[in-house]
Protein backbone atom coordinates (compact mmCIF):
# COMPACT_ATOMS: atom_id res chain seq x y z
CA UNK A 1 0.00 0.00 0.00
CA UNK A 2 1.54 3.34 -0.84
CA UNK A 3 1.80 5.92 1.97
CA UNK A 4 0.42 9.34 1.01
CA UNK A 5 3.20 11.04 2.80
CA UNK A 6 4.02 14.11 0.81
CA UNK A 7 5.42 16.12 3.30
CA UNK A 8 2.23 18.05 4.35
CA UNK A 9 2.82 18.62 7.47
CA UNK A 10 -0.32 19.65 8.74
CA UNK A 11 0.76 20.05 11.76
CA UNK A 12 3.11 22.90 11.50
CA UNK A 13 0.66 24.40 8.53
CA UNK A 14 -1.87 24.64 11.61
CA UNK A 15 0.24 26.13 14.35
CA UNK A 16 1.09 28.62 11.54
CA UNK A 17 -2.22 29.78 10.81
CA UNK A 18 -2.89 29.84 14.30
CA UNK A 19 0.11 32.45 15.06
CA UNK A 20 -1.12 34.05 11.90
CA UNK A 21 -4.58 34.47 12.99
CA UNK A 22 -3.77 35.35 16.69
CA UNK A 23 -1.24 38.19 15.18
CA UNK A 24 -3.75 39.67 12.47
CA UNK A 25 -6.34 39.94 15.61
CA UNK A 26 -3.89 41.74 17.38
CA UNK A 27 -2.82 43.79 14.89
CA UNK A 28 -5.89 45.28 13.67
CA UNK A 29 -7.29 45.67 16.90
CA UNK A 30 -3.83 47.54 18.27
CA UNK A 31 -4.33 49.68 14.95
CA UNK A 32 -7.86 50.30 15.28
CA UNK A 33 -7.23 51.28 19.09
CA UNK A 34 -4.07 54.00 17.19
CA UNK A 35 -6.02 55.25 14.80
CA UNK A 36 -9.32 56.03 17.41
CA UNK A 37 -6.72 57.55 19.81
CA UNK A 38 -4.86 60.12 16.77
CA UNK A 39 -8.26 60.96 15.62
CA UNK A 40 -9.25 61.90 19.25
CA UNK A 41 -6.48 63.45 19.88
CA UNK A 42 -6.47 65.39 16.25
CA UNK A 43 -9.56 66.39 16.12
CA UNK A 44 -11.69 69.43 17.99
CA UNK A 45 -14.37 68.92 20.54
CA UNK A 46 -12.33 67.26 23.28
CA UNK A 47 -10.67 68.94 26.58
CA UNK A 48 -7.10 68.98 27.12
CA UNK A 49 -6.39 65.96 29.67
CA UNK A 50 -9.14 63.43 27.25
CA UNK A 51 -6.56 64.25 24.16
CA UNK A 52 -3.44 63.57 26.97
CA UNK A 53 -4.78 60.26 27.71
CA UNK A 54 -5.98 59.33 23.83
CA UNK A 55 -2.56 59.82 22.77
CA UNK A 56 -1.14 57.60 25.28
CA UNK A 57 -3.76 54.99 24.34
CA UNK A 58 -2.11 55.75 20.67
CA UNK A 59 1.08 54.85 21.79
CA UNK A 60 0.07 51.78 23.43
CA UNK A 61 -2.21 50.81 20.45
CA UNK A 62 1.11 51.64 18.21
CA UNK A 63 3.45 48.92 20.28
CA UNK A 64 0.73 46.23 20.75
CA UNK A 65 0.43 46.96 16.65
CA UNK A 66 4.52 46.53 16.49
CA UNK A 67 4.65 43.60 19.39
CA UNK A 68 1.96 41.59 16.77
CA UNK A 69 4.40 41.98 13.88
CA UNK A 70 7.30 40.93 15.96
CA UNK A 71 5.77 38.43 17.59
CA UNK A 72 4.37 36.64 14.67
CA UNK A 73 7.76 36.82 12.66
CA UNK A 74 9.90 35.49 15.56
CA UNK A 75 7.29 33.46 16.53
CA UNK A 76 7.59 34.19 20.52
CA UNK A 77 4.49 33.77 22.32
CA UNK A 78 5.56 36.76 24.75
CA UNK A 79 5.41 39.37 22.25
CA UNK A 80 1.98 38.09 21.05
CA UNK A 81 0.79 38.25 24.37
CA UNK A 82 1.90 41.75 24.73
CA UNK A 83 0.95 42.81 21.63
CA UNK A 84 -2.93 40.96 22.90
CA UNK A 85 -2.37 42.61 26.26
CA UNK A 86 -1.97 46.21 24.57
CA UNK A 87 -4.99 45.84 21.81
CA UNK A 88 -7.56 44.31 24.34
CA UNK A 89 -6.72 46.65 27.31
CA UNK A 90 -6.21 50.29 25.44
CA UNK A 91 -9.52 49.18 23.18
CA UNK A 92 -11.64 48.32 26.53
CA UNK A 93 -9.83 51.71 28.31
CA UNK A 94 -11.36 53.61 25.01
CA UNK A 95 -14.45 52.11 25.18
CA UNK A 96 -14.61 53.15 28.83
CA UNK A 97 -13.30 56.90 28.22
CA UNK A 98 -16.36 57.42 25.61
CA UNK A 99 -19.06 55.57 28.18
CA UNK A 100 -17.77 58.47 30.85
CA UNK A 101 -17.31 61.36 28.43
Amino acid sequence: MLMNDMGDSSRERLTSRTWWYAAMFAGMLSVMVLLGGVAATVLPGFDPAMRVVNGVLAIVGATGAWAARLGYRSRRGKLLALALACALGSSAMLVVLRSVA
